[in-house]
C-alpha cells in the first residue's frame, strides 16, 4: 500500500499531493528533494530514510513520487507510477507543468480513481473513461522535441498530419463531438555503436519498438502487416538480404496466429499510448545500417600543441536529414584552452568550449544525407602528457526523421470495417536516433 503520492514540478514545487494514510511526515517531499540533490545522476530512484521508502519516476522533468512505510515491491510501485504518467498524458495530451496545473481538477480525479486509500484500483485509460467526467483544458506547448522534428519532416509530405495531433487529449476525441477517429504508429530505432580510432565499427546494436497511440472509438480489430522478408533469428530463421531481428516481444493485446505465415499482427488496441512491439538487433548486418561515420585524426602540430580533426560522414540517402546533431568530446585536463575551427562556409553549425569541463560541443542543426562536415580543435598540453590517452571518447547524438536503419516497415494498417461509414485516419511514421554513439580516439 502507498502512504503518499506526489507530483512535483522541475523546480520542486508540489503540483499534486495525496496523503492516503497519514502515517508519513508531511515534509516527505522536501526530504526527497534534498536526497535527490545529494545523489548523483543515474542512481536508482528508490531509497529509504528513517524507515520511509521513497520511490519515484521522472518524466519530462516532473517527479512522480510515492512513499510508504510498508514493504511494498519497488518494481510494482515504479510500474504503477509509470502507468500514471501514461494515463495523465492520455487525458491531458501534453505532460508538463503547465498542462498539469491547467488540468488540476482532472488530475486529482484521475488519481482518486486510480488509487483508493493507497491501494491501486485501475490504471487503464480505457477503464477510467467510464468514471472520469472532467474535461481537459488545452495547452499550446507541445514540450516534445521528437514530435517537433517529426512534425517538420511531415510538412512537405502529402496526405500527412502534423504530429501535434498525437498530443491532443484522448478525452476530447469522441464521435459525439464530431472528432475524427485516428491511430498513430511510430517505428523507432535506437542505435548503440562504438567505433575505434580508425573509424571502424567495434560494437553495434539496435533496440527498437513499434509504438501505437489509439484514438479509435470502440474496440475495432486491426491488421498490421510487417515486411514480407522479416526473419526472427531466435526462431532459427534468417537469410541473406532479409530484415533480420534477433529477438521480439509483443503487447498482450496482439494475436500472433497470422504472424509466422503472413507477418501480420492482429489486435484490438487499448485506448491511449502503448508499445505494440519491442525488437533487438545485436550485431551489424550491413554497412548501410551505419547512419554516421566518425573519423578522428589526432596530430602533433608542435611539441606542446595538438590538433584533433574530426570528419563526420552521413551514410544515409540524401533525401533524409539528421536533426539536432550534437558531437561532444573532451580535451586533456592539463590543456590550456582550445581553439575551434569549423569548415569554410559552414551554415547552421555552432561550436562551444566549456573550460570548466574541458568539453567541446559541435552542433549541426540540419545534417543532410550523403554529405560530410569537419571540425578542427587545437589545444596546448604540458610536457610529458599523452593526449591520446587523456582525451575522452567522442560521443554523438542525433535523430533522423522518417528513416529507420533496421528496415522494419509497416506495409499496411487495416482496420476491419464494422460499417461503410467507419473510416478512421491512420498515420505511420518512423524515426532513428542515437542511444549511445561513441568513437574512441
Amino acid at each position: 500500500m502507498i502512504s503518499q503520492l506526489f507530483i512535483l514540478a522541475p523546480n520542486g514545487h508540489t503540483i499534486v499531493n495525496k496523503d492516503y494514510r497519514g502515517d508519513v511526515s508531511k515534509d516527505s517531499a522536501e526530504i526527497f528533494l534534498r536526497k535527490l540533490v545529494e545523489k548523483s545522476e543515474g542512481d536508482a530512484p528508490i531509497f529509504n530514510v528513517d524507515g520511509v521508502n521513497y520511490m519515484s519516476v521522472r518524466k519530462n522533468g516532473l517527479f512522480f513520487l510515492a512513499t510508504t512505510l510498508h514493504n511494498v515491491p519497488p518494481a510494482y510501485v515504479i510500474e504503477l507510477l509509470t502507468q500514471l504518467t501514461k494515463v495523465c498524458k492520455d487525458y491531458i495530451g501534453v505532460l508538463n507543468e503547465e498542462s498539469l496545473r491547467k488540468n488540476f481538477t482532472l488530475i486529482y480525479e484521475l488519481v482518486d480513481e486510480i488509487m483508493d486509500f493507497g491501494y491501486p484500483q485501475s490504471a487503464s485509460t480505457a477503464e477510467l473513461q467510464a468514471f472520469v467526467f472532467n474535461e481537459p483544458a488545452p495547452v499550446s506547448s507541445l514540450g516534445n522535441t521528437t514530435s517537433r522534428i517529426l512534425s517538420n519532416a511531415l510538412k512537405s509530405a502529402p496526405k500527412t498530419m502534423s504530429s501535434k495531433a498525437v498530443h491532443k487529449p484522448i478525452a476530447l476525441r469522441d464521435d459525439r463531438r464530431g472528432e475524427k477517429n485516428e491511430i498513430f504508429v511510430d517505428v523507432i530505432d535506437r542505435i548503440s555503436a562504438t567505433f575505434n580510432a580508425m573509424g571502424q565499427v567495434r560494437t553495434f546494436s539496435i533496440d527498437g519498438s513499434i509504438q501505437m497511440k489509439s484514438y479509435l472509438s470502440g474496440s475495432p480489430e486491426l491488421h498490421l502487416a510487417l515486411n514480407d522478408d522479416l526473419a526472427i533469428a531466435s526462431a532459427g530463421k534468417g537469410g541473406y538480404g532479409m530484415v533480420e531481428l534477433d529477438n521480439v516481444n509483443f503487447h498482450e493485446c496482439v494475436q500472433l496466429d497470422k504472424f509466422d505465415a503472413e507477418r501480420m499482427l492482429v489486435l484490438e488496441p487499448p485506448h491511449g499510448e502503448f508499445v505494440l512491439m519491442n525488437f533487438h538487433i545485436g550485431s551489424l548486418r550491413s554497412e548501410s545500417q551505419i547512419p554516421f561515420r566518425l573519423t578522428p585524426i589526432l596530430t602533433a602540430v608542435t611539441e606542446y600543441k595538438q590538433e584533433l580533426r574530426l570528419q563526420v560522414d552521413a551514410a544515409f540517402p540524401d533525401k533524409y536529414h539528421g536533426a539536432n546533431v550534437k558531437v561532444h568530446f573532451t580535451v586533456p585536463k592539463s590543456s590550456t584552452g582550445a581553439s575551434i575551427e569549423l569548415e569554410p562556409g559552414a551554415k547552421g553549425q555552432t561550436s562551444t568550449y566549456d573550460d570548466s569541463t574541458k568539453t567541446v560541443t559541435w552542433t549541426i542543426r540540419k545534417f543532410m544525407g550523403a554529405t560530410s562536415h569537419t571540425i578542427s580543435c587545437k589545444f596546448v598540453v604540458g610536457a610529458g602528457s599523452n593526449p591520446r590517452k587523456e582525451m575522452g571518447p567522442i560521443s554523438m547524438n542525433f535523430e533522423i526523421p522518417m528513416y529507420n536503419v533496421s528496415r522494419l516497415q509497416v506495409q499496411h494498417l487495416k482496420i476491419v470495417e464494422r460499417n461503410k461509414s467507419y473510416n478512421p485516419h491512420r498515420w505511420v511514421r518512423c524515426l532513428t536516433h542515437a542511444d549511445s554513439y561513441v568513437c574512441r580516439i
